[in-house]
């Protein structure tokens, strides 16, 4: 046995996991936890991943550049210490 929730689903999904849950003679609740588990299986690290990229454009071309936010920071980094360079 679970724990017992409450959840807010679109009607779509509560309407497809309640089709699937006659198809194999299951319940809606055992529908759902499969999904989450196939789901957290599918992507573990995905609260680990960037899901965008930063839009930067290079000054000289106007070029748009996909830009991670760990580079966005690198270019600030070195925006910021051109001036103490030698």
């Amino acid at each position: 046995m679970g724990m017992r929730t409450t959840l807010v689903l679109k009607d779509e999904l509560i309407a497809e996991a309640k089709k699937r849950a006659v198809e194999r003679k299951s319940n809606v609740s055992e529908i759902v936890n499969e999904a989450l588990i196939a789901a957290f299986r599918a992507s573990p690290n995905a609260g680990n991943q960037v899901l965008f990229q930063m839009p930067c454009y290079r000054p000289a071309s106007g070029q748009l550049v996909k830009t991670s936010p760990a580079e966005f920071d690198a270019l600030l980094v070195a925006e910021q210490m051109e001036p103490y360079q030698s």
